[in-house]
């Protein structure tokens, strides 16, 4: 009986989580500037907290955080935008898969291989995923708009939304509580040091890229910035552009070759060494978990939730680690449990 009631659960679980993911799919345009804003709105809380203790009333420091970070955004925007039109509309996807052909055919690579790569930068549509990482401009619009809205109503509900969920706890109220806390603190430290990390990133590949004499240095400097945000596979998208350019342009291949070793030498040292020492285990994922959630949040919420990947999958593991019928959920997807849960 009690083996059944456990196959019972557990395919309860596995049907919820489908319908989940689901509901997270269709209601992706609705959902994504809320999810954002809540994720922006977690890492400024302590610069609210701050501007408090100077005297500054809350209101104002909302009020302007959130038309500065709108700005912010928008004009970054806006200048991806019109930097990447100006790229393929002087460079066109073609002449740089011509120029790679040309280099190939100088190469000593197998015919098949060259007929490979050829063949899958043409059926590649590298406008598309280069114009799909900050989306059309309606539709950013729109979607930035919803986030400055979302966010302007959570800073206004925090304290009493936090009220309600201790409220809803019950007699685990300090357990909640401590969740809500760890929750945030995770979070907040992860954008932050990500943030530092990606922006120390983009700014080292694009001296690089500048010393390589690579077209549009300032345009992948910042498509690194923003790429490295995603784990893994930013880091590779990142790299494939430059080199593609670099190529398609006419450069050696020992300049790509260059590229190659900068992107992999700087995102091995920043992002596989410094970021984990301080951020030690704020996020305590698998790297394995950090991979498919990856590949997951990507398969629902495409780019966005490449993006949003690992914060939401460290919200969902701190809250499966509060109750004790899903903590070992919690812990297989953690890097290993701790010396007090041996």
């Amino acid at each position: 009986m009690q083996n059944t009631n456990r196959t019972l659960i557990a395919l309860l679980a596995v049907t919820t989580t489908i319908l989940v993911g689901w509901v997270l799919h269709v209601g992706a345009s609705i959902l994504q500037p809320l999810v954002i804003a809540f994720l922006l709105a977690s890492m400024l809380q302590p610069v609210i907290i701050r501007l408090a203790r100077l005297k500054i009333p809350p209101t104002i420091a909302v009020v302007f955080l959130v038309a500065m970070i709108g700005l912010g955004l928008a004009q970054g925007g806006l200048m991806l935008q019109a930097s990447i039109a100006d790229f393929f509309d002087n460079s066109g996807a073609e002449t740089l898969v011509e120029g790679i052909r040309q280099q190939l055919a100088q190469s000593s690579i197998p015919s098949r291989v060259q007929d490979l790569i050829v063949g899958s930068l043409t059926e590649a549509d590298l406008q598309g995923l280069a114009t799909g990482l900050i989306g059309g401009g309606v539709g950013f619009a729109k979607g930035l708009l919803l986030i400055m809205i979302y966010m302007s109503f959570i800073f206004a509900e925090q304290k009493i939304f936090k009220r309600k969920i201790l409220s809803i706890a019950g007699d685990r109220e300090g357990e909640a509580a401590q969740m809500l806390e760890t929750m945030g603190r995770g979070i907040q430290r992860y954008l932050s040091v990500k943030t530092v990390v990606s922006a120390l990133t983009g700014s080292l590949c694009y001296v690089v890229l500048v010393m390589c004499d690579v077209p549009y240095a300032l345009l992948f400097g910042l498509l690194t910035f923003m790429l490295n945000y995603i784990p893994t596979f930013g880091s590779i998208i990142a790299a494939f552009f430059p080199i593609i350019t670099a190529l398609g342009s006419g450069a050696p291949w020992s300049v790509a070759l260059i590229i190659m070793g900068s992107y992999l030498a700087i995102n091995l040292t920043l992002g596989s060494y410094i970021e984990p020492k301080i951020l030690g285990r704020e996020l305590n994922l698998s790297p394995l978990v950090v991979v498919v959630s990856v590949v997951v949040w990507a398969g629902i919420w495409g780019v966005v939730g490449a993006f949003l990947a690992v914060p939401l999958t460290s919200a969902i593991q701190i809250m499966l680690l509060s109750s004790e019928r899903t903590r070992p959920v919690a812990i297989l997807l953690s890097i290993g449990p701790s010396a007090k849960q041996k």
